[in-house]
């Protein structure tokens, strides 16, 4: 598997964690402070059976959990990839179910209770001591209400742990279920390995003379065919303009009258070219603030639908040669287009790719015939007592970005870690259940006697340590295990209650207005 299938792998645990954590925390500390003045009191995040999730409560947990991870050196756009806006609304909308929960079952919170939390926490102490000032302001300041309506807030979510904790309190975990999952986690194994793939030496094989293509393909017709038809949408041209652009750029402080301003310029463009019969290049070159095409006269050649902004593709797109379109409006300001030629979307026929197909072919059967020999010559040295990691050290990426992904581009010694017979997947290696069979038939630790194929790389792996559950072992750790047992089990419990009340009430989302929260994160 990647380093970049890895990480997304660790930052996805990252999401998994710091959801259990914070879905009954208090948003105190600086992470909460404030939030948007632009959204509106009235409006909610969410309802839950009736009842509003305020869309401020929804913008205070979401910088929260931002800040967190923006410390951790997450990209913003990760975060919204991985939907970090729908962990907080769920941790929401759990506690607020969760809460009417309680109250149905007639869960309360006590005085003395609500009096502890507020002592105990760390934002409302001055000095070691409780500091009612603090606290009056957060409640006026960073929840923006009253102490009552506070503390009504702050009871129903202490009844909702409560019913929570009496959910989890209701687990048992028998001597015969921790010996069941120890035998099934305690098969262990730990790997060091190399890949070698086929894009690792597309470079080493060189490009192939048209001599050698046309004799390779002669030989391997049915191959071209099937990777065809394997691959024809690759092979289908999108809809083509070969079009000239005007733009007019809109500065990002552009003051109403600059807008109105250059809004009249580009009108006044046009006029020029449709109605003054003036040449679109010639007024490209002394009007456009596209760098790029403006000494070209605004020339784009073939361009494909999607390498425009939207609006002011469709426009080009509808129309017929030699016509102009009206000014569009995009995010990086005023474009006039014409089109001077189109050419209508086609599926290329296998005749017209033949040689291009034989020489991907070509090219790809001669690095897996280089992958191949490197492997074997990997596996020979280790079994002639060579370490895979003095033969193929890994680059160091100290003070790398561990989110930015890259792909392999030459074979190196990976550490897999400890994993057991009953992981869904090998660390980095991925889910071939081939090499994981040949790992857990091994009883000891050693070298894999031969060249395994995962996907369409050959590894050369060693088992570093290799585990077997045992009597003596179990019962050192039986101790142990039971509570990690207990505590999955409570995890499996508290989802299925969660999931039972979300399925048994009525949850509604309002998308637009948590849209307006995480747009400009």
């Amino acid at each position: 598997m990647s380093n970049s299938s890895d990480q997304t792998r660790k930052y996805g645990s990252y999401i998994f964690i710091a959801a259990l954590a914070a879905l009954f925390a208090l948003q105190w500390g600086p992470g909460s402070q404030g939030c948007d003045t632009r959204i509106r009191d009235e409006e909610s995040a969410a309802t839950v059976n009736g009842k509003p999730i305020s869309i401020k409560d929804f913008a205070r947990s979401y910088a929260q959990q931002s800040d967190n991870f923006r410390r951790q050196g997450v990209p913003a756009e990760m975060m919204k990839q991985f939907g970090i806006h729908k962990q907080v609304m769920d941790q929401l909308v759990n506690t607020e179910l969760l809460s009417q929960a309680a109250e149905a079952r007639g869960l309360t919170t006590s005085n003395d209770d609500l009096a502890k939390v507020l002592k105990d926490a760390p934002a409302f102490q001055k000095d070691g001591k409780f500091n009612k000032e603090s606290y009056l302001d957060y409640v006026r300041q960073v929840e923006g209400t009253t102490e009552i309506f506070f503390e009504d807030k702050l009871r129903r979510q202490l009844a909702a742990q409560k019913l929570l904790d009496l959910v989890e309190a209701s687990v048992t975990v028998s001597d015969e279920e921790v010996k069941a999952k120890y035998l099934k986690d305690g098969d262990v194994a730990k790997l060091t390995f190399v890949r070698f793939t086929p894009a690792m030496f597309s470079e080493k094989v060189g490009t192939p003379k048209p001599a050698e293509i046309d004799a390779w393909a002669k030989n391997n017709e049915a191959a071209i065919a099937a990777h065809y038809e394997q691959n024809k949408f690759t092979y289908f041209q999108q809809e083509k303009v070969k079009a000239k652009q005007i733009l007019l750029k809109v500065p990002a402080d552009a003051t109403d009258a600059q807008k109105a301003e250059l809004k009249s310029r580009i009108d006044n463009v046009r006029k020029d070219i449709v109605d003054n019969k003036k040449d679109f290049s010639t007024i490209a070159k002394a009007v456009s603030d596209d760098l790029e095409t403006r000494e070209k006269g605004g020339d784009l050649g073939f361009v494909e639908r999607l390498q425009l902004p939207g609006a002011f593709a469709d426009m080009l797109f509808a129309l017929k040669a030699g016509e102009v379109t009206a000014p569009v409006e995009t995010p990086m300001g005023w474009f006039v287009g014409t089109v001077v030629e189109k050419k209508a979307p086609e599926q290329r026929p296998l005749d017209a790719v033949r040689k291009e197909i034989a020489g991907q072919l070509f090219v790809k059967e001669k690095a897996k015939a280089l992958a191949q020999a490197e492997a074997d010559k990997a596996l020979a040295a280790i079994k002639a007592g060579k370490k895979l990691g003095d033969l193929f050290p890994a680059e160091k990426t100290e003070g790398a970005n561990p989110f930015a992904f890259a792909a392999e581009t030459k074979p190196e010694a990976k550490e897999t870690g400890e994993f057991n017979s009953s992981a869904e997947a090998i660390p980095q290696l991925g889910t071939d259940a081939a090499i994981k069979k040949t790992i857990f038939d091994m009883k000891a630790a050693g070298n894999i006697e031969q060249v395994v194929k995962v996907g369409d790389a050959l590894v050369v792996a060693v088992v570093d340590e290799r585990k077997s559950p045992n009597d003596a072992d179990f019962e050192t750790q039986k101790g142990q295990l039971k509570i990690e047992a207990v505590k999955g089990k409570q995890f499996e419990v508290r989802e299925g209650f969660l999931k039972a009340l979300k399925q048994g009430g009525t949850v509604v989302t309002n998308d637009s207005a948590i849209d307006k929260v995480i747009g400009d994160s």
